[in-house]
């Protein structure tokens, strides 16, 4: 299939600017293994949990979902679907393409198990268009925490659903769109690069309802210049005290007490 024109255009607007802010993120990433942290709380954050490097049983299940992911890609040959600029796809001729925009890459996946192995939340909420490891991994850092998934289309709902058929899963749970939150969540992970409206709305939703010890993350805050906007604006927020950049997602802390700064990290 030709790829329209304006279509392409877009694709490599996007790509220049992805490319230059790739550049201008690395040449201020200077925080690693603590560098420069002065704050215990944050220091054991960064060296004990973001940058840890020890590998956990669970990491071959996060593995597994991987692959897993890609083969259930492959063998759904009849379900199409419509990405947000409007061009369809059928998901067997790009498998690889379709998790890499909707999924974290792995090694964020291991990060995320840690951080909620770390903070302990009661519970979790998944925003965004997922096949299932995104959340699935949320959902196997503790079985005993609910974890939400607000539902985007029914095709990427009955694909998670296919992919997390396992016990180890049977904490998440799938909401309707506008549905109301059953309890706070007190870990968020917000997915739409593609959407900075939907972000900024849900930011809007969570930023109210924040306690001392929540976390969330927003996955492509350098994905284009309307979400670095909205990163910016989240790093002036009253309430948010730390923010991290990590490029491909960046995380916002309430905790007070915290000094007010924005770290980006290389990670």
């Amino acid at each position: 299939m030709a790829i329209p024109s304006g279509l392409k255009k877009t694709n490599d607007i996007q790509m220049k600017y992805s490319i230059l802010s790739r550049i201008k993120y690395l040449s201020k990433a200077q925080h690693r293994g603590g560098h420069g942290i002065h704050s215990p709380f944050l220091f054991h954050l960064i060296t004990t949990v973001i940058e840890n490097k020890q590998q956990n049983a669970e990491y071959k299940i996060i593995n597994k979902l991987h692959t897993n992911s890609l083969n259930l890609l492959n063998q759904r040959q009849d379900l199409p679907f419509n990405q947000n600029s409007g061009e369809a796809i059928n998901i067997t001729d790009h498998p690889r393409k379709l998790s890499k925009k909707l999924e974290l890459p792995r090694r964020f996946h291991e990060m995320i198990f840690r951080l909620i192995r770390e903070f302990k939340p009661a519970a979790i909420i998944h925003y965004g268009p997922t096949i299932g490891i995104n959340s699935g991994v949320m959902a196997l850092a503790n079985p005993l925490t609910p974890v939400y998934q607000i539902t985007e289309h029914h095709i990427y709902d009955l694909l998670a659903q296919e992919l997390l058929m396992d016990p180890a899963f049977t904490n998440l749970c799938f909401l309707p769109q506008n549905s109301q939150q059953p309890v706070r969540p007190e870990f968020v992970l917000i997915n739409y690069p593609d959407n900075p409206e939907r972000t900024r709305n849900v930011l809007q939703r969570c930023i109210h309802e924040t306690g001392e010890n929540d976390l969330i993350i927003i996955k492509g805050i350098h994905h284009s210049k309307e979400m670095e906007t909205i990163w910016n604006e989240m790093t002036l927020q009253e309430s948010v005290r730390v923010t991290l950049d990590l490029y491909e997602i960046g995380m916002v802390l309430f905790r007070r007490g915290l000094q007010k700064e924005n770290f980006i990290l290389r990670f």
